[in-house]
């Protein structure tokens, strides 16, 4: 029981010892301390306070934490209408994708549809045109020059004839205007340059007077399909004569 009192007194005693102040040469020290040693110091006492002051105050350092929770509490609460509007949107989007590309496939399947049925119309008119070109036409061509000029027009001594002939340019001229309706045109290069391209060379003479290297005579007209070669115009070409 003395212990317990003893201590009790040494206790209030302790309370009651006054605070040990600095002395006056210590103030004066500190006074004159350099600059950067003061605010070491001060700053350190400001760390020193502002951590105490986190510690007493936790929910200063809980704001960041207490936010995502806000945040990811809110998500969760999210309503089924808002979830569904969501979906919603997506779906809408996905579908717009996906008729987008297939309009396009579309349009690009008409494109290539119009370019195939035009190439086989073009080589269907090709093969036919040839062929009129090559039998029909050139035939009738040389049944016309068979005929002598004089006799052509001779109704008097030769009626029948006149009439035949005339029947026979009739039939090749209309051939001629179905051609050039499919764009198979005829042309003769007579007086032009020769072009390799377009023209085939049967022979070469010299000619006074005349350019060297151009078409003297067209022996066959040649043909065109759309700018084209068809079939080329069989020519005789002028030679230069100091070759």
């Amino acid at each position: 029981m003395k212990r317990v009192t003893r201590i009790a007194q040494l206790a209030a005693r302790s309370t009651q010892r006054p605070l040990i102040r600095p002395s006056l040469a210590y103030q004066q020290h500190a006074q004159t301390r350099p600059t950067w040693q003061q605010d070491l110091l001060t700053s350190r006492r400001c760390q020193s306070t502002s951590t105490a002051s986190e510690q007493q105050d936790p929910s200063v350092s809980a704001k960041p934490d207490d936010a995502k929770a806000q945040r990811a509490s809110d998500a969760a609460q999210a309503s089924p209408e808002a979830l569904a509007s969501v979906e919603k949107d997506k779906e809408i989007a996905r579908l717009k994708d996906s008729l987008l590309r297939s309009l396009a496939d579309y349009e690009n399947l008409q494109k290539i549809t119009t370019r195939e049925k035009a190439a086989a119309r073009d080589f269907a008119v090709q093969k036919l045109a040839t062929d009129l070109v090559a039998n029909t036409y050139d035939i009738l061509s040389l049944a016309l020059k068979s005929v002598p000029e004089a006799k052509r027009t001779d109704k008097a001594n030769s009626a029948e004839l006149v009439d035949l002939y005339t029947g026979v340019s009739l039939t090749q001229t209309e051939l001629e205007k179905a051609l050039r309706r499919v764009g198979v045109e005829q042309f003769d290069p007579t007086g032009e340059k020769f072009d390799p391209n377009f023209h085939e060379a049967m022979y070469q003479a010299p000619v006074p007077g005349k350019q060297p290297g151009t078409v003297l005579e067209c022996q066959r007209k040649g043909w065109t399909i759309k700018g084209r070669l068809l079939r080329p115009a069989q020519v005789g070409v002028v030679l230069d004569s100091e070759q």
